[in-house]
């Protein structure tokens, strides 16, 4: 009877060990992917991607300490044009169904421009139909 609870044990253990890290790298990589849409998202003025990617409940803080929420975001000015943001240095931490991603958006107002850093934390949840943002914050570098 030990030897049966010590194998069956075992095999728990094996289970939560191997399948978390299969898990986290798929998110891993489905979040990142989720935050390059979002850039590109704004950029075009896409506002049906917004609509998907942003939970009801999203609020954000910019750097300059103004809070807006969903609605706020979809109905803000696009970007300039000539304008362009990448994202650098992402880092993504999923415990359950709550995942952090941290990283800077290296903003670059125009060709001429001098880029500008901001360093960037945005807390996603899952849902049935998949993650949401339900929070973001940025802090000028």
């Amino acid at each position: 009877m030990k030897s049966l609870f010590l194998s069956a044990f075992g095999a728990l253990l094996f289970c939560f060990t191997v399948s978390p890290s299969f898990a986290t790298d798929q998110d891993e990589s489905t979040l990142k992917t989720m935050e390059q849409t979002w850039i590109t998202a704004i950029s075009n003025t896409d506002r049906v991607t917004l609509e998907k990617l942003l939970d009801d409940s999203f609020i954000e803080t910019t750097p300059n300490g103004a809070r807006r929420s969903k609605s706020d975001l979809l109905l803000a000015s696009p970007p300039p044009p000539a304008s362009t943001q990448t994202l650098m240095d992402m880092d993504v931490r999923v415990n359950g169904d709550t995942a952090v991603v941290t990283g800077i958006n290296h903003f670059k107002r125009d060709a001429d421009a001098q880029p500008v850093d901001y360093s960037f934390t945005d807390v996603f949840v899952r849902k049935p139909e998949g993650w949401r943002v339900i929070s973001a914050q940025m802090t000028r570098r």
